[in-house]
């Protein structure tokens, strides 16, 4: 049973080209922006190559705070970063562990009251773990088959929405400077019918292994995890539809966030 189809959006079965062609990667790089990120994280991408994908439907919208509170209000559910009594921040651009950070205070301090004032605002500070713990529930509860979005999924997804190639007028940072910068832009931009990528990175369901034909990465395999879409505040290397960021599923951080898929 589906709940609501006008939610979703339909990736209809078939084929499916995924990833970028090396060649690709090489003749854009000079003109792809800040090289903050090394070229290898984008080789993952490689090679391009075809995906069956059977039918199926991706939430338009990013999953909200107060469907987040739903499932924990009804559950009982503590996230990995409740259990453990932290999460990640950004101060100044450094990373930093902040204690008392959580989905439900992303940032332990300032931009927490705004984030809490708007339930349409995307849930924040969630690791893979926590969002396939969500997707469970949804699955039970609603009577859906329900999961987080694979990665050919997710790009056949960001292509319908518009989201660029690599190389081709590359999505760039709005310049915020700030947490409250940071959360009227999401807000503003998740008030529409869809939430477009490129707001929070989106878990997917995948692990960061190599694709079909490509070459070997030290960090292949299942231990990461796969985040598609990049955030506001993401390098414009990364902000495409085809560049792939690996992350341990307990990881979290204000810039993550997910959507749900569901089959048939």
């Amino acid at each position: 049973m589906i709940d609501n189809e006008q939610s979703y959006v339909i990736i209809p079965e078939g084929s499916y080209t995924i990833g970028l062609e090396r060649e690709a990667v090489d003749r854009n790089w000079d003109g792809a922006g800040s090289h903050a990120v090394k070229k290898e994280f984008l080789y993952a991408s490689c090679p391009a190559h075809n995906e069956e994908i059977r039918r199926v439907m991706i939430s338009k919208r990013l999953v909200s705070r107060a469907e987040f509170n739903r499932f924990a209000a009804s559950t009982g559910y503590l996230t990995e970063a409740e259990i453990g009594g932290w999460g990640w921040i950004s101060v100044d651009g450094q990373w930093r562990k902040r204690d008392g950070v959580c989905w439900r205070r992303p940032f332990a301090g300032p931009g927490d009251e705004l984030y809490a004032s708007d339930g349409r605002v995307p849930v924040m500070q969630v690791s893979w773990n926590d969002a396939a713990s969500y997707c469970r529930w949804l699955s039970s509860s609603r009577g859906l088959l329900a999961r987080l979005p694979r990665e050919a999924e997710w790009e056949a997804f960001a292509r319908i929405a518009g989201v660029p190639e690599f190389g081709r007028s590359a999505l760039s940072a709005p310049g915020i400077t700030d947490q409250e910068e940071f959360l009227n832009a999401v807000i503003g931009a998740s008030a529409g019918e869809i939430s477009p990528p490129g707001l929070l990175w989106e878990w997917t369901e995948d692990w960061y292994d190599r694709y079909p034909g490509g070459g070997d990465h030290r960090d292949f395999g299942t231990v990461y995890k796969v985040l598609r879409g990049g955030s506001v505040l993401s390098e414009p290397v990364q902000r495409n539809r085809e560049f792939r960021l690996r992350k341990c599923p307990t990881a979290r951080s204000p810039y993550y966030g997910f959507r749900v898929a569901v089959a048939g």
